[in-house]
């Protein structure tokens, strides 16, 4: 019986050692920058990234063990391509959409129809033309919903704010653009990404914000699909007193019921919140991203020009050199993706 019970202990343990390495470690996808990916509702992942000023697009259906051989979806000229600005993507069962920024400040959209499996011509969000300097946006769907883009803003007192636009035809045509924040000091962080996840009518925006010399996260909400927003709420109960841009705006998922869990940094630390509660510390890094699905999220960040996967109640694992990483699921398997050196890498990890 001794015996038996060794070899049962053993066996779990292999068992949880094998499930905590990467199925495909620094894998090299293509030459490029600023990969993005996502997953849709059938675990299919789907990824684009920036190469010059062309915007390219992959996927997968083996949950990341291999991708498409990555085609360019647009010749955007002045392609905002670096220090986490670049192509977003989002999905829904019919629509890959992405959108990517050129430096004059506009917003573009292009949209695959699956079924079809062509891309649109360029259509741009902003409806106010070079309106968004500052390159970083964001892009969400969700099936039974619009998507949903926000970005940084200058319109109105050339200060820079949260603005958003919805598309219900699956990013053909967009609403005229809605100022969702406006910072009583201004302007909001000038150089940190915005985030937008979206689960039904359930749309969350996250942003680093600007007042009173606090450079904090914040949180907007909508309930009906981001036609009006809540008024914005700080995430966590400590602060960053910083005379400067921190180039770091964090990540937001949503739990099966649409409730949102948020990553973000303050200093040199990381932090997982969710909004009314204490931030919980995650530990050291910059650039963190997250990823959920069900009631199970994941985690990823780099520290030292190292990129790690943290699935939840599990320890950090090291998965390449790189920076700016992108995760998502495919069922009980996480993707990552990130850029090192020009080039897209891309792990998996089995839970």
């Amino acid at each position: 019986m001794r015996t038996l019970f060794r070899f049962c202990f053993f066996f779990l343990f292999l068992l949880t050692f094998w499930a905590a390495k990467p199925i495909e470690t620094d894998q090299t996808l293509a030459a490029g920058k600023m990969p993005v990916i996502i997953a849709d509702r059938k675990g299919a992942i789907h990824l684009v990234f920036g190469r010059n000023d062309t915007v390219f697009y992959a996927s997968s259906v083996d949950k990341g063990k291999s991708f498409s051989r990555p085609v360019p979806v647009a010749h955007l000229p002045k392609l905002v391509l670096g220090a986490t600005r670049g192509p977003q993507i989002a999905v829904t069962d019919k629509t890959v959409l992405i959108t990517a920024m050129n430096q004059t400040g506009n917003v573009m959209a292009y949209s695959m129809t699956r079924a079809s499996r062509k891309w649109s011509p360029a259509i741009r969000i902003n409806d106010q033309p070079d309106i968004a300097k500052e390159g970083f946006h964001a892009i969400a769907g969700s099936d039974g919903g619009p998507f949903y883009a926000v970005w940084l803003d200058l319109r109105g007192d050339n200060h820079n704010k949260i603005v958003g636009a919805r598309s219900t035809d699956g990013g053909r045509t967009w609403t005229p653009n809605q100022v969702i924040y406006q910072s009583p000091d201004q302007t909001v962080c000038e150089c940190c990404r915005v985030s937008v996840a979206a689960k039904g009518n359930h749309v969350y925006v996250m942003f680093r914000n600007s007042v009173n010399g606090s450079r904090d996260l914040y949180l907007a909400g909508s309930k009906d699909g981001g036609k009006k927003f809540l008024p914005a709420q700080k995430l966590g109960t400590g602060t960053w007193k910083l005379k400067a841009c921190p180039m770091d705006g964090g990540g937001i998922a949503l739990t099966e019921d649409g409730q949102p869990i948020t990553v973000w940094r303050r200093e040199s630390s990381l932090y997982q919140c969710r909004p009314g509660e204490s931030e919980q510390l995650l530990g050291q890094g910059k650039n963190v991203a997250i990823a959920a699905v069900a009631d199970h999220w994941a985690t990823t960040w780099q520290k030292d020009g190292i990129i790690f996967i943290q699935p939840v109640n599990q320890k950090p694992i090291e998965v390449g050199k790189g920076q700016t990483p992108s995760i998502a699921f495919a069922g009980s398997v996480v993707v990552c993706t990130w850029e090192s050196e020009k080039q897209v890498k891309v792990a998996s990890i089995a839970l």
